[in-house]
Parts: structure tokens; sequence; C-alpha cells
């Protein structure tokens, strides 16, 4: 009894194991899009050249490597559900059975847009395919909507012509791979997500990782996050400095003050890659590299302008430019007037260009934002001395 009790255990075990790992396979980081490619409506003279392009783009799906693609006879399956039970609202297996394939397509071509939505619901589907194959003489048109199921709306209206019936495969072809540029194109920041989840997990290298995002990068080039996420992978490695400013340069070029996705990716990177771009300019004694960084920086992204304006103020003063590092510094204080550093660097450098009334009228507002005895004190030596050199 006591063995047959370990033995039940044991086979308990196995299985919730094999459950959380077919559960991690399906549903990880790395888990590939799935897309359901419904009947295509033909408008051609022989019929079953529409259900040829469908078995060809599955095909071509499937050989991409990117999706896993649901099953013909499955669609069709949830495809006659629908036709019958949503649109004819009758439950007779008779018509079932004596309803042709054609007849049902041409069926669905007329279903509402939210039960295709429930369908691929059903089919756990990311994408889905569904189209016309029309015919003009010789000649022949694919329409195709494809479309993202979460959000229930199109996401691109794909046409295909083509000379002759003997082309329709090489059509097809050429459709599925615009197919997976749109849907990689959409999912590239789950792809993003997915190569450093794997970096964390240590499955992959930090070679790899870098690898294996220049690659998205230029299979699917001028996509904000791959680049973002290239910069913060570089950042902190002494030896990736050339590739970390390349990166840094890219993302000035590339972010657009209106894209909110772009703006909300960088928020949510946990990095301002303008002041590190900045630094990295800094080290390299490249000063007017860092100037141009923060200038640009500034026009473009509305975040972090007191930090930046105090920077400039500290490199135009390196590089002697007074008026610039004055205004750059009065700049940081309109935007936050406490900080005392930005306030007492100020007083320094009226100071150290003459200008000993500024300095003490700012050093007498510095004793209005000193947090405490310590700095007040500080404050007062400075303004002392300032007075006594006036005299």
């Amino acid at each position: 009894m006591m063995i047959r009790k370990q033995l039940y255990v044991k086979c308990l075990i196995a299985m919730f194991v094999l459950s959380i790992t077919a559960e991690g396979i399906v549903f990880g980081a790395e888990r590939k899009p799935k897309i359901v490619v419904f009947p295509f409506k033909s408008n051609c003279s022989l019929n079953q050249l529409s259900l040829g392009i469908e078995d060809v783009m599955r095909s071509e799906l499937n050989r991409s490597g990117y999706f896993t693609v649901v099953d013909a006879d499955v669609t069709y399956e949830y495809v006659k559900e629908a036709v019958l039970y949503d649109v004819i609202k009758i439950d007779n297996s008779d018509i079932t059975a004596n309803t042709s394939k054609s007849k049902m397509v041409d069926l669905f071509a007329r279903i509402d847009q939210k039960v295709i939505v429930r369908i691929a619901e059903d089919l756990h589907a990311d994408f889905t395919v569904k189209g016309t194959l029309n015919q003009f003489g010789e000649k022949f048109r694919a329409d195709i909507e494809l479309a993202k199921v979460k959000t229930a709306g199109t996401l691109s209206s794909l046409v295909g012509e083509c000379e002759s019936k003997e082309k329709i495969i090489e059509l097809a072809e050429k459709l599925c791979q615009q197919i997976v540029t749109v849907c990689r194109d959409v999912n590239v920041v789950k792809e993003v997500e997915a190569i450093q989840s794997s970096y964390r997990q240590g499955r992959l290298s930090y070679d790899e990782v870098a690898n294996k995002l220049k690659k998205l990068s230029s299979e699917i080039p001028g996509v904000f996050a791959i680049h973002c996420a290239l910069f913060v992978h570089y950042l902190g490695h002494p030896e990736k400095q050339e590739d970390l400013i390349a990166e840094g340069e890219e993302l000035l070029n590339m972010l657009n003050a209106g894209n909110k996705e772009d703006m909300e990716y960088l928020s949510l990177s946990g990095t301002d890659p303008f002041y590190e771009l900045a630094n990295a300019y800094i080290v390299k004694e490249n000063l007017s590299g860092a100037i141009d960084t923060y200038n640009r920086a500034i026009k473009i992204y509305p975040v972090n302008h007191a930090k930046y304006y105090k920077q400039l103020g500290i490199l135009y003063k390196l590089e002697d430019k007074y008026d610039e590092a004055v205004n750059a510094f009065e700049q940081a204080l309109k935007i936050y007037p406490a900080d005392l550093d930005t306030r007492l660097r100020l007083v320094a450098l009226y100071e150290t260009n003459g200008d000993i009334s500024r300095a003490i009228e700012q050093c007498q507002s510095c004793l209005k934002y000193a947090k405490n005895a310590s700095e007040g004190g500080k404050v007062k030596e400075t303004l002392a001395r300032l007075q006594a050199k006036k005299k």
C-alpha cells in the first residue's frame, strides 16, 4: 500500500512538472505567435484555386519559423460551425453533410468581424488572415486582410497580382513574406523582451544577445525598441563604447516627441540614454559631442531638462563659453529653483567673470534654499567673502 502511494505521488509530481514545462513552452516569453488562415472566397472560374492559395500560405507561414499555423481541418471545422450556427441559425446535421465546401466558404465571407475574432480566440490565435482571390481574364489578384486578434482590428490590407494561374504559388509566397514582416513589426517588442529575458535567465551569453538584437535590427530596420535594448545592453561595458555611442546617436535620430510608444518604451527602460551618451562623449574627451547630445535631447525628450541644462552649463564653462553657461544654468533654475548646487555654480561663474554684484545677488538667493545649517553656513561664508571682495 505504501509503495503504491509513493508511486502515485511520483506520478503526480511528474505530471505537474510536465504541465509546467508545457505551459512554459506555449505561454513563455519565446512562444511563437499563432496565426489562422481562413478559407479564401473565390471569384475564379476554377474554385480550387482559392483552396490552393490557402494551402501554400499555411505552408509558407509555417516554414517561416515565426508562426504556429492552425491546421486547415481544424480551421474549417470552426468555420463550418460559425456558418451553420451563427449565420444560418439552425442545427441540422443533414445540412452539414450536404452543404458544399465552396458554398460554406461563400457564406463565411459574409460573417461579421466579431464572429471571426471569436473563432480566432477559441483557436488561441494571435493573428488572422482572410481574403479573396479574383480572376480578371488570365490574371489573378489576391486581396488579404491581416488582423490582430487582441485588438480586433485590421493590421494591414495586402494586395498581390500575378499574370497566370501558374504563378499563384509565387504570389502566395510573396504575400506570406509581407505577413511575416507586418506581424514581426507588431510583435518586435515581445521579441526584444524574450531575448533580454533569456539573458537574465542565463540561457544566452552577452555576445549572443548582442548578435540576436543586431540580427533583429537588420531584419526589421528602424525599430526604436531594438536600438534602445542594444544601448542598454552595451551600457557599463567600456569595450563597447563605440557601439554605445553609435546606438545612442541612432536613438537621437529616431526619437519623435509625438511617438507615444517610443516615449513609453524609453521611460520603462530605466535608463536615460541621452545622459549616458553625453557621458560616453565626455569619457572620450569630446565635449562638443556631449553638448550637441544635450541640446538635441532637450528638443525631443520632454523629461530631465533641468539635469540637461545643468550639465550643459558645466560643459560650456569647461569650454570657456561664459554666456552659454550662464544661460544654461538659468534655464535649469527656471525648471528647478531649489537646486542649490546649480545656484552655487552660477555664483562661481559670475565671480570668475568678475561680475561680483550678480554673484552676491545669486548667493543671497541661495540662503532660501539651504536645507540645513551646514549648507546655510557655507552659503554665508561665500556671501561674506564676495561682499568683502566688492569693497
